[in-house]
């Protein structure tokens, strides 16, 4: 057998031509560096093509080159229809655990400009490829993917094939601008119900490549004043007007996409924002009582340059929120701006003015322009050294300077939406406390998830201390600089919290118990089998995190608490509390300082009696374990 291969020709940036083969990663998101065919020919048979495809690293080609190449994205048009091609992606980060596990690649076909109707492009939804890939270790120590491509017999079709389901900035900004255009902001707040949409778009910073990361403000009308929030200090760039301050109203603050290649994160956000604007009855219960602030992509320029992990500059930007630079980390910088005014309930701008000896406050009632006087000729004249200077100061706080333990918060939960690639199914990490009631607190909220969603698995959740401090195996940088254990210390805030989804599919499904007024509910049959993940199964997660803070907040009408082994969050708090203590005991039998640290002796004031104490008993624990083994399994912690 004669083997033949060469190097495919870039005919253009992002085109690569062999034959009557095209390969294209010329569009946003693509990952695609360089290919190369292999052409094996036997007498008799068929001709056998093959094409490695090598993706570039996050940051390729430049100083802050780094090792993340789990992403690819491209797209092959024309060949010899009916022909298989195998497709190898040479040299992505080795992902044999998840492929193990049953993980496929996703594609859509582009059918091309119609032949009668020539009009807009006909294009199909993302499936899963048909057959499982196969994987391999190769001579140079190079993980393999491989799959085959059959060239459809439609010459204009477009074949697209990704690491997962992709989510562009593009299409968010579609997204949001027709949102904008369902809501637009009125003249006179007094025209409306206190129960329509409020529905508020910013860019709050832009990204290091220009990008506006846009910042969604999510309530009704209600507790709504004529009043604008503050400018916050190199913040919002645009002329456009601050939201609106609503008062009594605490905010839940959500994130995604910090990470691009995990774009689970998106359509659990866009699963979300949908619920959160739609005519639910529970939704406007949401709208009436809090404030959401959404930031939908926090790394644009990731996901547009098809990066699996970092910024332009090679950072792990959920690495940074401890002390996070304005000029080198936007986002995060805006993100945790946001977080400590939202707190706080005013912008603290600790000495950034050098011959200010005390720290200057900008309360809510400062409007659009009310920068401090001495800053503006710094930002204005485009200053750099005394800029920085500036930020260099502001980042000298601490994060117990910011946490007030007498402050009653302005803020209510913050969650970070991301991917996982190994451990299955969707789950959350919390924080880690010294006292007993904090750590129920912490659970409660994961908790609720698994009688709102079927494939939330609480057995993976993690809220152990060692998870909070643990340090990447690349690059040594800790997790106390994640969103989840930053929030903590600026602003002790015990629900905070980092969403995981899994790429491909779970271990379980959770029963579902109906709702209270399950007569008028339709349920669907409930499939025993974990499904394999897709958009719409994420999007359900998003809405079961708008439930679920109904639950946690008691004011769900309809709520599945009643109906489960729970039957309310008090006995809810006193099986967790029961968990724990079980647990703390048999660690120190054991040894083991995981729980063992946790004072279950912690005074307990009467508000938290009136909440672990005045349940029935014959929901404890061991009943629930007898009566329903299967479920309760998730609490074997």
């Amino acid at each position: 057998m004669n083997v033949m291969s060469d190097i495919v020709p870039e005919v253009q940036p992002g085109v690569f031509i062999h034959n009557s083969y095209t390969i294209l990663s010329n569009f946003e998101s693509a990952n695609l560096a360089r290919v190369k065919y292999v052409c094996k020919q036997i007498p008799g048979v068929d001709e056998d093509l093959e094409f490695h495809l090598w993706t570039n690293p996050d940051c390729g080609g430049t100083e802050f080159e780094c090792n993340y190449k789990s992403w690819f994205y491209f797209a092959l048009k024309g060949g010899i229809p009916g022909m298989h091609v195998r497709l190898n992606i040479v040299s992505s980060n080795n992902q044999s655990k998840m492929y193990s596990q049953g993980m496929t690649p996703v594609f859509k076909v582009d059918l091309g400009k119609s032949d009668k109707l020539n009009e807009k492009f006909c294009k199909t939804s993302w499936s899963r490829i048909k057959e499982i890939p196969t994987y391999q270790t190769n001579n140079n120590q190079e993980f393999v993917l491989s799959f085959s491509h059959r060239s459809l017999k439609n010459i204009e079709a477009t074949t697209y094939y990704a690491f997962t389901y992709p989510y562009t900035y593009t299409e968010l900004c579609n997204s949001l601008s027709f949102y904008e255009k369902q809501f637009p902001l009125p003249s006179v707040l007094r025209e409306n119900n206190e129960k329509n949409v409020y529905f508020y778009r910013e860019t709050i910073v832009k990204s290091l490549e220009n990008r506006s990361v846009d910042l969604l403000t999510i309530s009704s009308f209600k507790g709504i004043s004529e009043e604008r929030e503050c400018r916050l200090f190199g913040l919002f760039p645009d002329e456009k007007p601050r939201s609106h301050v609503f008062k009594n109203k605490k905010v839940i603050l959500m994130s995604a996409r910090v990470h691009p290649g995990e774009t689970p994160s998106s359509f659990v956000m866009n699963g979300l924002i949908k619920y959160l604007i739609s005519k639910d009855e529970q939704a406007d219960i949401l709208r009436q009582n809090y404030v959401f602030k959404l930031i939908p992509m926090l790394n644009p320029d990731g996901v547009v340059r098809g990066f699996y992990r970092t910024d332009t500059r090679g950072c792990n930007l959920n690495r940074f929120y401890l002390k996070p630079s304005l000029k080198l980390h936007p986002s995060i910088y805006a993100a945790r701006s946001l977080i400590l005014y939202h707190h706080l309930g005013y912008e603290l701008r600790d000495e950034l003015i050098e011959e200010n000896s005390t720290s200057t406050f900008c309360s809510s009632s400062n409007n659009d322009g009310e920068l401090n006087t001495k800053m503006k000729p710094t930002i204005l004249n485009n200053d750099v050294d005394s800029l920085n200077i500036l930020l260099k100061k502001s980042q000298l706080c601490t994060a117990d300077r910011f946490t007030n333990k007498g402050l009653d918060s302005g803020l209510y939960l913050y969650v970070d939406f991301h991917g996982h690639a190994s451990k299955k199914g969707i789950f959350m990490y919390g924080n880690n406390f010294d006292n007993i009631v904090d750590n129920i607190e912490c659970m409660v909220y994961p908790t609720l998830m698994t009688i709102n969603n079927q494939n939330f698995h609480y057995t993976s959740c993690n809220f152990s201390k060692h998870n909070m401090y643990s340090k990447d195996k690349k690059f040594g940088l800790s997790k106390e600089g994640s969103g989840r254990v930053a929030v903590l210390k600026y602003t002790g805030l015990i629900r905070s919290y980092t969403l995981e989804c899994n790429y491909n599919t779970g271990r379980f499904v959770n029963y579902i118990p109906p709702k209270v007024h399950f007569v008028s509910e339709r349920r669907p049959i409930q499939s025993v089998i974990p499904p394999k993940f897709t958009p719409t199964v994420f999007e359900q997660v998003g809405i079961s995190l708008a439930i679920s803070i109904l639950d946690l907040s008691n004011l769900n009408p309809n709520s599945r608490l009643d109906s489960s082994e729970f039957k309310s969050l008090a006995g809810l708090r006193e099986l967790l509390r029961s968990n724990i203590i079980n647990n703390c005991s048999r660690n120190r039998r054991l040894g083991s300082k995981s729980t063992s640290n946790i004072n279950v002796d912690t005074p307990i004031t009467s508000k938290q009696v009136n909440l672990l104490f005045y349940c029935n008993l014959k929901y404890s624990f061991y009943m629930l374990l007898e009566k329903h083994p299967f479920q309760a399994f998730f609490f074997s912690f």
